[in-house]
């Protein structure tokens, strides 16, 4: 009896464990790609890895979360890190920009670039969700330039319009953006959120507002001239009204001269490059499964063993007149 007690215990506590494990794996990691990125090293010393993901599922996921890995050439680990991706409810199809901080390894003078062996980047979050938001917004007009005074020397900057063509009231609007070389290869970002401030806080059908966001960092007369750059991709991102259903298509703003579209082919620059998509997702959801049939397999067991118990009646004898 007390053996079958701590089976059924063992087999239930599995059951839980799947149970709790199921979630994750059913999430859309694997239909988020990892694509063209880079690393640099920024002024306070920070190694900042860059890049896009893109959304090739049929389902909008939030929020998007990255992890990444930073390996010596020996293959020992230098620093780990993750990130949220710069984008709230990520469409199908849509690409968004991420950027991802590293800490100097302990004990060092800060990163070397050529004692970097490779850069492991990998989805560990990407809820299906029915929620997008608002999606008439558009960029009517822009233009990049270099920064000369203040604290945009040197820096790209690109000034625009923004227009609402819809019917309602979009409302904390910012500008998430991506900065391409000539070769389309990411190699800035930036966003207008980082200073807790809006492009606007409201901005009703029809409305027009003019916004500017600078490229993180890159300081144009430093980079190197395949650091340059040449174009980039802007992301509108109000906080509301968000909308249920089916996202419609959506495609950011891009400057000629850049494709917007993320490909699985990752960007080596100052060193090899590595990405892998969220395969670990499909291995837990293999392992869920197999936890799940195990216990299921040893209720039956355990119940097509359990045989009925007769219990001994003792019967009292008839007391015998003497």
């Amino acid at each position: 009896m007390r053996k079958r007690t701590v089976y059924l215990f063992i087999v239930l506590s599995l059951f839980s464990l799947a149970l709790t494990l199921v979630p994750a794996s059913l999430g859309q990691n694997e239909n988020v790609k990892i694509g063209n990125h880079t690393y640099y090293i920024d002024n306070a010393g920070y190694l900042d890895v860059i890049g896009q993901v893109q959304n090739v599922g049929s389902n909008t996921v939030d929020p998007v979360v990255l992890t990444g890995t930073i390996y010596a050439l020996d293959g020992s680990t230098l620093g780990s890190s993750y990130c949220y991706v710069w984008v709230k409810y990520l469409n199908p199809q849509q690409v968004a920009p991420f950027y991802m901080e590293f800490q100097p390894p302990q004990n060092s003078n800060g990163w070397v670039t050529s004692s970097i062996g490779n850069v492991s980047l990998t989805v560990v979050q990407a809820n299906a969700t029915t929620s997008y938001l608002y999606p008439d917004l558009r960029v009517t007009s822009s233009s990049g330039s270099v920064g000369t005074v203040g604290d945009y020397n040197g820096a790209y900057v690109v000034n625009g319009v923004i227009q609402n063509s819809g019917s309602q009231t979009a409302s904390n609007l910012t500008i998430v953006a991506t900065f391409f070389n000539s070769k389309g290869d990411v190699v800035a970002v930036g966003n207008t959120y980082s200073s807790n401030s809006y492009v606007t806080s409201s901005l009703a059908s029809s409305g027009t507002v003019a916004f500017q966001v600078a490229a993180w960092d890159r300081n144009q007369s430093q980079v190197s001239s395949d650091q340059k750059i040449a174009s980039y991709s802007l992301l509108l991102q109000p906080q509301g009204p968000v909308l249920q259903g089916t996202a419609p298509t959506s495609t950011p703003y891009t400057s000629s001269g850049t494709s917007s579209v993320t490909t699985n082919t990752p960007l080596s620059t100052n060193g090899a490059v590595n990405s892998k998509s969220s395969s670990n997702s499909i291995l837990i959801y293999a392992l869920v499964v197999v936890v799940v049939i195990i216990a299921i397999a040893g209720t039956i067991l355990l119940l097509r063993r359990r045989k009925p118990q007769t219990e001994t009646v003792v019967v009292p004898k008839k007391a015998t007149s003497k």
